[in-house]
């Protein structure tokens, strides 16, 4: 019962939380968790673009051997950029962590940036979507930008050189204006975040791979089983008058 009312408290909060960070719809976004080539390039943007700043301090990097069907030479020189305090190469069974000064974050960004290890658990794949779908040039603002599903976002906009940089002709109905190019076109863009929040959907819950895995042969084990049993039940049955 203590459960079940917990469970009825956390929706009615996070549903209160999405309401209050903006009004626009939220954008539906293909989560595939069995898509490795998207996993993959999700952890290729997030070490490039977001590490730097948001940790994920509840995974490490010795899981995307299995879970994203990477070598040890490839995490090794292509995802791990950090070390440690001793200045050596951070190993490949370490946490995925950064750098970042606390007091520095807070002073240039006002608060700490959060761990995204749980975020698409806490926020939802859609919302993560919209949000970072949703960033426009706002002069006003002083990292130069806001966004449309968080309002006065103190956030900066990482990911314009992929996007580029828009302003709002009605954003109720997600219409915008590229003032900027980026390296991407709108479509690819889209496409980028897709993967990335995809593999934020991985992070915060890897064990739903293995549960993908294991519950093959478990449905797999009970027809079997099931199949068996008939015929037992027929074979048993049928002198039975």
């Amino acid at each position: 019962m203590i459960r079940l009312f917990t469970g009825i408290a956390f929706i009615l909060i996070s549903s209160l939380s999405f309401a209050a960070s903006g009004s626009i719809p939220l954008k539906p976004v293909l989560i595939d968790l069995n898509n490795k080539s998207s996993l993959q390039r999700g952890a290729q943007i997030y070490v490039n673009n977001c590490l730097g700043c948001h940790t994920l301090k509840y995974q490490r990097y010795v899981k995307f051997i299995d879970h994203l069907s990477l070598s040890k030479e490839t995490i090794e020189n292509n995802l791990i950029f950090t070390t440690g305090k001793n200045g050596e190469p951070t190993k490949i069974g370490s946490l995925i962590l950064n750098s970042v000064n606390p007091d520095s974050a807070k002073e240039a960004f006002g608060v700490m940036p959060p761990d995204l290890t749980l975020i698409a658990r806490s926020r939802g794949s859609e919302w993560l979507y919209t949000f970072l779908t949703s960033f426009y040039k706002d002069e006003t603002r002083p990292l130069g930008v806001n966004n449309a599903l968080y309002a006065n976002v103190g956030m900066p906009h990482v990911l314009s050189w992929m996007e580029g940089l828009k302003t709002p002709v009605n954003l109720e109905k997600d219409q915008y204006e590229y003032v900027v190019k980026g390296a991407m076109t709108d479509k690819e863009y889209k496409k980028s975040i897709t993967d990335l929040v995809n593999f934020l959907a991985y992070v915060s819950e890897p064990a739903q791979l293995d549960r993908y895995r294991i519950g093959f042969w478990v449905i797999l084990f009970l027809s079997i089983f099931s199949f068996i049993a008939f015929l037992l039940k027929i074979e048993y049955w049928k002198d039975v008058k």
